[in-house]
């Protein structure tokens, strides 16, 4: 190998190792007495069905991807009366916002991707029909109650 292309791959190497895990949860601010039913997958990884007392979490981590920028995790979830599809990672959009964590609350009005300094990014709405993706959510900051 060239001198040439092992900086090249001595560079690669560097940028892969610091990426660093990306770590994403979900917890249940439904309130009391109300379960929360999720399950969260990518094309990969099916990452099972969870269900959730009121103040509990699931959480998982993985290393997004580096040449391609296509990481998504989407997670359909269920209250006692409503359901709801929702994409909790994706790459593109979440990279620069919540790089190492991020943390969703689901809430009475749906879920919520946490901003440090205890605002909201993006804010979903339950809807009784199933649906998925950025277009379905409102990008709103709201301050945690």
């Amino acid at each position: 190998m060239s001198l040439l292309g092992k900086l090249v791959f001595f560079i690669f190497l560097q940028i892969t190792l610091s990426q660093g895990k990306t770590h994403v949860r979900l917890t249940n601010r439904l309130g009391p007495g109300s379960e929360l039913t999720i399950r969260c997958q990518s094309k990969d990884d099916d990452l099972g069905t969870h269900v959730l007392p009121p103040d509990g979490f699931f959480e998982w981590s993985f290393n997004p991807n580096f040449l391609v920028v296509n990481t998504l995790f989407f997670c359909r979830i269920q209250s006692p009366s409503k359901v709801l599809s929702f994409d909790a990672y994706v790459q593109e959009r979440d990279e620069l916002k919540c790089r190492e964590r991020c943390f969703w609350d689901v809430l009475p009005d749906g879920p919520c991707l946490i901003k440090e300094g205890n605002v909201y990014y993006i804010c979903y709405s339950w809807q009784k029909e199933i649906n998925a993706g950025i277009e379905q959510g409102q990008s709103k900051d709201m301050h945690i109650p």
